[in-house]
Formats: structure tokens, C-alpha cells, sequence
């Protein structure tokens, strides 16, 4: 349970901070104990998307992704087609699961 708080603790902060900073992310609400509150997300995980109308646009939107990630001094860590949401009705991706994030500088960013 502790570790579970900490990782709860550490998903919260990072989610507040890219919330903050404009990244695609549910709003947090609120953090206790092992549970992270959050916006509700009308989207199904990447790995259950059967189509998209530009399937180009939507990798194109991933991949920028990572960079903005990167330029801002962060690797998510787990960056992967169940953590990646798509908005059922305007195929936009929010990223959910930030336990592994570590910064760029951290000595396994590599």
C-alpha cells in the first residue's frame, strides 16, 4: 500500500502539471491514499481503435507528442497504445499514466 501511495502521489503531480501546461491529459481532481480522481474521458484506449478517419494525422499527433514531452524535460515512460485514449467523437489523444515518467536528465532516460 505504501508503494501504491507513492506512485498515486507521483501520478497526481505530474498530471496536475501538464494539465497546467496545456498537455492533452484528464483534468485531476483529486489524489488519496492509492486513488487518483480524475476527468471522466469520453475515449477507448488506443489498442481497442479500429479506425480513425487519418490514421497519418493521428501518428503525426503522437509522435509531436513525444517531442513536446522531451522539450519539456520529460519521457513518459510508458508511453503505449493502453495508456493513449482516443476521443470517441473528435479522434483527439489524451495520455493517461504517468507513475514512469522521469525526467530526461534521469540517469535511465536513455
Amino acid at each position: 500500500m505504501y508503494m501504491s501511495r507513492l506512485s498515486a502521489q507521483k501520478e497526481f503531480t505530474y498530471m496536475k502539471i501538464l494539465y497546467d501546461h496545456g498537455f492533452p491529459v484528464p483534468t485531476p481532481i483529486d489524489q488519496a491514499r492509492h486513488a487518483i480522481v480524475m476527468s471522466l474521458i469520453d475515449a477507448d484506449p488506443l489498442r481497442a481503435v479500429m479506425s480513425v478517419p487519418d490514421p497519418g494525422e493521428l501518428y503525426g499527433e503522437l509522435m509531436e507528442l513525444i517531442m513536446r514531452f522531451a522539450r519539456a524535460g520529460l519521457i513518459h515512460g510508458d508511453f503505449n497504445e493502453f495508456n493513449i485514449l482516443i476521443k470517441r467523437k473528435t479522434f483527439e489523444a489524451v495520455v493517461i499514466d504517468f507513475p514512469q515518467m522521469v525526467s530526461t536528465r534521469h540517469e535511465n532516460a536513455e
